[in-house]
């Protein structure tokens, strides 16, 4: 009898239930609800052609993931990669573009690092704590958030105060001797809005080389987290909003020598600080609404190398982004035609070991959004960006939904443009730089379908994409344009209420991304993921959560080697004592699978964790 590998099956097995079920992981695609991020407005789901997946509080407490690059992981779409254990380097990358290519938005700042070679966020220092809410829109929207935005976009929504004050807090202990606690305050009062959280987590980590290669050491890691959201409503039209994050964090890890990653005592600590203050004016009987914000971040990172392969030398990498923005929304009709408009100023600068540069980017963009049939929605817009460097370029969106009623079917598909100009780094590291460099150009399409099952308790959603882009920038001893890449593939995902208290949820994503020129698969995209998950209320008071997750054969260009595929399975149960206490466990990797993301770096074992949370 054929021997059957492992991953396959579950593959198989998830895909199979997603076909019966349907519906995203950790998503509520359910008609009606709104969402924010695909057209910068509140848009009911159902009229939305882009593929968006929304990620809820309650979700994220329910599975007790503690990073939100965990959370992401049951995306379908996104490929999460991290070279080591917990606060070690972790990509997301959406629909097989580089993670560079992934617009994040924390309270409407962005997170992006312009000291990075290719900036993009660091998801290894962000922790689920005091979030609200996690919308992810795949596919380009270069339109309304820019040139980072080739992939899609992933915007965190932190806690709002609201309602009588509210203090909640919570500890846990688990294996690796890793300690985490947290506290949050919120409410509102009047028309003053308040809510504030600081989070401490601490581990000892494993070694961020892989055992298999011979290194056994400890790499500590330690993270601090505070934030803070405040609201003023003014009068009745016009209100006043800010918020506020910082993060101090501190890793060790070790060094790349010969080929592969290799026991070392580097260490970096990293200081993330972001704000932004905005007005809004709502005019016309709440149909023009008009918003004016400025942001600031800051990353800060200190790096001392080790002393086995690099003699101790230290490197600091300071990145700043601010932006000054407008945007007005303005109802031509109370349901059919919007019209979203919008400048941007945004400046990026770096200070490194080395060198020190800034530039600057305005942005112009405007979206219809209108529904010439009662079943039909569409959208269509451009972009101007105007770059100090690379002059002005134009892109645009267009999407389309509609919805079957006699049959509970919904048709949606989208099709837009990008554009990234080289960062900083690339053009001018006094080393590995190359000021001449072309700007990365992109052009992507997706279409699906959306069925729902059973009078509403089981659906299916089926996409497929399509992403090309020409003049992509990597780096080879110098950074240099490559010809072009595609990535195409689908993705499918569902659920099935099987009773009030049993609901089964399943993703399938299958990605072909390729370089051109050479036909070879792009790095760390794994072609088949699936994932499995089951959420049981057994009894009043218990809650349980199973994830199952099978990620396939990838490749990975540092060692042009191929990494093989693992399934791994968690568990999560949660007992509510009282009306405002809480007692919760979970087994994370409970088969205790050996695996890698990323070639010769380790990933965790079995872990087991156990905590408390109470609410007043």
């Amino acid at each position: 009898m054929p021997k059957v590998h492992p991953f396959s099956a579950a593959v198989k097995v998830a895909a199979a239930c997603a076909a019966v079920f349907a519906a995203p992981v950790l998503a509520e695609e359910t008609h009606g609800e709104m969402v924010v991020t695909a057209n910068r407005v509140e848009t009911k789901s159902e009229k939305i052609g882009s593929a968006v997946t929304v990620i809820t509080a309650e979700q994220i407490e329910r599975s007790q993931k503690t990073t939100v690059a965990e959370v992401l992981r049951d995306v379908p779409g996104l490929a999460v990669s991290q070279a080591g254990g917990a606060g070690r380097t972790t990509a997301v990358r959406i629909r097989g573009a580089e993670s560079y290519h992934t617009k994040v938005i924390i309270d409407g700042i962005d997170m992006s690092d312009p000291s990075r070679s290719q900036p993009s966020y660091e998801f290894g220092n962000l922790l689920t704590a005091d979030i609200e809410r996690i919308e992810v829109v795949r596919g380009p929207q270069s339109l309304l958030y820019g040139g980072e935005a080739v992939g899609g976009v992933i915007n965190i929504i932190t806690r709002k105060g609201q309602g009588k004050p509210r203090v909640s807090a919570n500890a846990e202990i688990g294996s690796l001797h890793t300690y985490s606690a947290g506290t949050n305050v919120s409410g509102s009062q009047d028309r003053v809005s308040y809510a504030f959280g600081v989070t401490h987590f601490e581990t000892d980590g494993i070694s961020v080389a892989s055992d298999r290669t011979g290194n056994s050491e400890h790499d500590p890691y330690t993270n601090d987290t505070a934030n803070a959201r405040l609201g003023l409503k003014l009068t009745d039209i016009w209100d006043v909003e800010a918020a506020g994050r910082f993060t101090r964090a501190k890793v060790d890890t070790d060094a790349w020598s010969g080929g592969i990653a290799r026991d070392d005592d580097n260490i970096q600590r990293t200081f993330e600080r972001s704000a932004r203050l905005a007005t809004n004016l709502v005019l016309l009987d709440g149909r023009f609404k008009n918003t004016v914000a400025y942001s600031i971040s800051e990353a800060e990172r200190d790096i001392r190398a080790g002393r086995r392969y690099s003699n101790g030398a230290r490197s600091f990498f300071d990145g700043e982004s601010q932006k000054l923005e407008y945007q007005g929304t303005a109802k031509l009709t109370p349901d059919n035609h919007t019209i979203v408009f919008g400048v941007e100023n945004k400046q990026d600068s770096t200070k490194q070991s080395n060198m020190a540069k800034d530039v600057t980017d305005t942005g112009y963009y405007v979206d219809y959004q209108f529904s010439p049939l009662d079943s039909l929605f569409l959208t269509m817009g451009g972009r101007l960006d105007d770059h100090q460097t690379f002059g002005t370029h134009k892109t645009g969106r267009g999407t389309a939904a509609y919805l079957v009623d006699a049959t509970a079917t919904r048709l949606h598909g989208s099709y837009g443009t990008g554009f990234r100009a080289p960062s900083l780094y690339e053009l001018f590291h006094p080393t590995y730089g190359n000021q001449s460099l072309k700007p990365e150009e992109s052009r992507g399409w997706d279409a699906g379908i959306e069925q729902q099952l059973l009078n509403g308790r089981a659906a299916v959603d089926v996409t497929w994409f399509d992403n090309r882009i020409q003049n992509l920038i990597q780096w080879n001893n110098t950074y240099n344009n490559i010809a072009s890449t595609r990535a195409r593939g689908a993705e499918v995902s569902g659920h099935f209420d099987v009773t009030q208290d049993l609901r089964l949820n399943a993703t399938y994503t299958f990605t072909d991304s390729r370089n051109n020129t050479t036909g070879q698969m792009l790095a760390r995209r794994p072609k088949n993921q699936a994932s499995f998950g089951a959420a049981w209320q057994p009894l009043e008071g218990v809650t349980t959560d199973a994830t199952l997750r099978a990620v396939g054969r990838q490749f990975d260009s540092a060692t042009s080697n191929y990494i093989g595929g693992f399934v791994t399975f968690d568990l999560a149960a949660a007992y509510q004592l009282t009306d405002w206490a809480k007692v919760y466990g979970r087994v994370e990797n409970l088969l205790n699978k050996q695996y890698e993301e990323v070639d010769t770096y380790g990933a965790p074992g079995r872990m087991v964790f156990a905590g408390v949370k109470a609410s007043f």
